[in-house]
């Protein structure tokens, strides 16, 4: 997922701080458990539990990950986001709900731009309760998200009320949780940047600037082809506009709280 985009969508753009919980006061971590507590969220959503098509224009989307998917387009009320979360996930993940970025040697990277994340943000945002360990932490999840931002998800909406602000990072690896990280991750690309088609969503995944400056640049069109590449070999058709708009829309957004309920529910009071 994007190296920034929790908080480069609210500090480029001409976006800058208004978007973001300012706090330039102290914004060290609050003292965290050595072993943070087990957390099971409720199981993966079934078929009865939303009312959209499981059947058509998914492709090789595993079928008990679709009902997540769908839930997260009804919830989010992003008409036709639910197969572009499928293609994106297949990227990311592999669909594999605990993937994980950043323990082998090659993925130095990933724990470098996680460590850069946390360092660079957290004077300006809320405190994590497991900051270093987010920062130690890399990526992963259905969505690949960096720890630091997936745990800062919701920050620049509702501030020090966002959800995830004392939860560990292995949090990311329970599909309802990276699920809501990743409706609020599209709704900020949609409503914060211009976003011409379906393929630039996938641009502004895997790096917000690349749709501001970096557009039409080298890198911007090889995400966007790799992009239209895997929805090929998942299966889905991005024209078929009865399931996947032209042009995805936000406007319906109905709030971070919501969102949170609606895909996760409640988290164990001991992390909220």
């Amino acid at each position: 997922m994007s190296r920034g985009i929790w908080i480069v969508l609210g500090a480029t753009a001409g976006i800058g701080g208004a978007l973001l919980f300012s706090r330039r006061a102290s914004a060290a971590s609050p003292a965290a458990p050595a072993t943070p507590p087990a957390i099971d969220l409720a199981p993966l959503p079934r078929a009865a539990d939303v009312s959209g098509d499981l059947s058509r224009n998914w492709g090789e989307t595993p079928v008990d990950l679709r009902p997540l998917f769908m839930l997260m387009e009804e919830t989010s009320r992003i008409v036709g986001s639910a197969r572009v979360f499928a293609v994106i996930a297949y990227r990311e993940s592999s669909f594999v709900t605990t993937a994980h970025n950043g323990n082998a040697a090659k993925e130095q990277d990933e724990r470098d731009d996680s460590r850069n994340a946390y360092t660079n943000n957290k004077d300006r945002n809320p405190p994590l309760r497991y900051g270093a360990q987010a920062a130690e932490f890399g990526s992963g999840g259905l969505f690949g998200a960096l720890a630091p931002y997936f745990l800062w998800t919701g920050v620049p909406e509702i501030g020090k009320r966002a959800p995830l602000l004392a939860a560990p990072p292995t949090l990311v690896f329970q599909p309802r949780a990276a699920a809501f990280g990743a409706a609020v991750y599209m709704q900020r690309l949609l409503s914060q940047y211009r976003v011409d088609d379906i393929a630039d969503l996938k641009a502004g995944w895997a790096n917000p600037g690349l749709l501001g400056k970096g557009r039409g640049g080298e890198t911007y069109l090889a995400v966007r082809k790799r992009f239209l590449e895997d929805a090929k070999s998942v299966g889905i058709d991005l024209a078929d506009t009865d399931t996947i708009p032209a042009k995805l829309d936000a406007s319906a957004w109905p709030g971070v709280p919501a969102v949170f309920a609606g895909l996760v529910g409640a988290l164990p009071k001991e992390i909220v």
